[in-house]
């Protein structure tokens, strides 16, 4: 009898030890899949585009092109890299889409404070376009050519800049990816930019 009252105490023991085991996978698994989805879902960095390109004109006939953005999260950004990404389409017949990431004036920002907004030049006359990955030969030869912004999306079928910004959150440490709308010929507008709205102003022209 003592004997079997020894072997279901051991058992029960086990059975305690498995089940507290079990319970503290449990709780480590939900409390790591709550911390995963606050993180993802909180504690991360939230930017707006402009809905529109600025083009701002300068004296002897020449202009540049600029999309903005807004930090409208709760925490500074920081470590950006931004990426203009030019896309054109039908470029010479061809059926599908040539891609390619061109320099501008904002490629590398350090940080980026709350409701603080930065300007992103994607194509400026006065400077010979940089190309970070090149497109072939022949697109590359006639967007060099090309005297505005409004003339490189008018190369093919269709045409496309989109604006791609990845940044981390200055609290949490968490990256995410961010890009602005497909922006094609009809949303470039004069004008400069009052907050991510572009208007025209007595300093238009300078």
């Amino acid at each position: 009898m003592l004997l079997c009252f020894a072997k279901y105490q051991l058992f029960m023991e086990i059975l305690t030890d498995i089940g507290l085991l079990v319970v503290g996978a449990l709780l480590g698994i939900g409390s790591s899949g709550t911390f995963w989805w606050v993180q993802s879902h909180y504690w991360v960095p939230k930017i707006r585009f402009s809905e529109e390109i600025a083009e701002y004109e300068i004296k002897g006939d020449r202009s540049f092109f600029q999309c903005a953005f807004e930090n409208v999260g709760k925490r500074e950004i920081i470590d950006l890299d931004i990426q203009v990404r030019i896309g054109i389409q039908g470029f010479l017949g061809a059926t599908g889409w040539a891609y390619h990431t061109v320099s501008s004036n904002a490629s590398r920002v350090p940080q980026l404070a709350q409701s603080k907004r930065r300007r992103v030049r994607v194509f400026d006359t006065r400077e010979t376009i940089q190309f970070l990955d090149a497109p072939s030969k022949s697109l590359r030869e006639e967007i060099e050519k090309c005297t505005s912004l409004r003339d490189v999306l008018q190369l093919g079928q269709d045409a496309a800049v989109r604006v791609h910004v990845f940044g981390y959150d200055a609290f949490s440490g968490a990256r995410k990816h961010f890009k602005s709308r497909e922006y094609r010929i009809d949303e470039i507008r004069k004008g400069t930019f009052n907050g991510l709205d572009v208007v025209q102003n007595s300093r238009f022209k300078v």
